[in-house]
């Protein structure tokens, strides 16, 4: 419960800050909210995310699952109709996916979540439910990666005006299929330094050299006017593929573990394992899903 209580007093400050330094940048014209796209798109990504949990303790085709998933795609198919023909001023606005850029990269920063995830999530898991390691052991057990993530991007950055969008994507991509297909060999007998930090090292360097590159994919051909609902649309990918992938790789993996006779450790590793082998399939997707954007300079 701290995790949630400890970003309180977090959000607090930066309530205050922001109504101390945003206080200029108000404007008499007011903008109408679009509740109607707001409240079918969550409720209708929240109900199908639902749905695909409890696909864990309930058949594919069980009421329980096929009624929260339907509804979700109901609802996800109204917030389409609401934001193309209802809404003044739409909060996704689908004029925007006519430009190829922006279509595409918001399509990879989808499947992206799911790697993110993956990576960060599953491994600590991994580290800790398999291999022993405490919160604290496991969360310095995964701060070579982050520190690997952080010099790649900043790298990467730097590179993309003369290796063009493409060129780092694929390379990301060939360290997500090496590095998670390493870390799926993983197994409760595995060290740490060969059965864990080499392949998350590996696929750090995969997302330092992706994220900022898509981010940048997926914002280069926007309209000016529409810059600024760009980057949210692309953050919102991001985001909506980290949930989706979310309730899919835990899904997996309990369904998996469940079937492992075994039990333990070595059931859950089995879990993890299929999971490591499910975010190397969302690399190959990234890096064929790629080959559709649109040519800029070196690519």
């Amino acid at each position: 419960r701290w995790v949630f209580l400890i970003n309180v007093p977090i959000g607090a400050v930066l309530i205050a800050v922001a109504v101390l330094s945003l206080a200029g940048a108000r404007t008499r014209r007011r903008e109408p909210l679009d509740l109607a796209g707001a409240v079918t798109g969550t409720a209708g990504l929240a109900a199908l995310i639902y749905g695909i949990m409890q696909s864990v303790d309930h058949g594919w085709t069980s009421a329980p699952v096929l009624g929260p998933a339907v509804a979700g795609v109901l609802l996800l198919v109204v917030f389409t109709v609401v934001e193309a023909r209802f809404a003044t001023q739409p909060i996704m606005p689908m004029r925007l996916f006519r430009v190829r850029g922006v279509a595409v990269g918001s399509g990879m920063l989808l499947l992206f979540g799911g790697i993110a995830i993956a990576m960060w999530y599953f491994s600590s898991l991994f580290l800790q439910n398999v291999l022993g390691f405490s919160a604290l052991e496991a969360g310095l057990g995964q701060t070579p990666a982050a520190v690997m993530f952080m010099v790649i991007a900043r790298w990467a950055a730097a590179l993309l005006p003369r290796t063009g969008v493409r060129a780092l994507v694929l390379a990301g991509s060939a360290c997500f299929l090496a590095g998670f297909g390493w870390l799926a060999q993983a197994h409760a007998g595995s060290g740490y330094v060969t059965g864990v930090l080499g392949p998350t090292l590996l696929v750090a360097v995969g997302i330092g050299l992706t994220f900022p590159t898509l981010m940048a994919a997926a914002t280069a051909d926007a309209p000016e006017d529409a810059a600024g609902i760009v980057g949210g649309l692309a953050q919102t990918a991001n985001q909506v593929g980290g949930s989706a992938g979310l309730a899919v790789l835990a899904t997996a993996a309990g369904a998996t573990a469940a079937t492992e006779p075994a039990g333990g450790p070595a059931a859950l590793a089995a879990g993890y394992d299929l999971v490591f082998l499910m975010a190397a399939g969302l690399g190959l997707a990234i890096a064929l899903v790629s080959l559709l954007l649109p040519r800029h300079g070196h690519d």
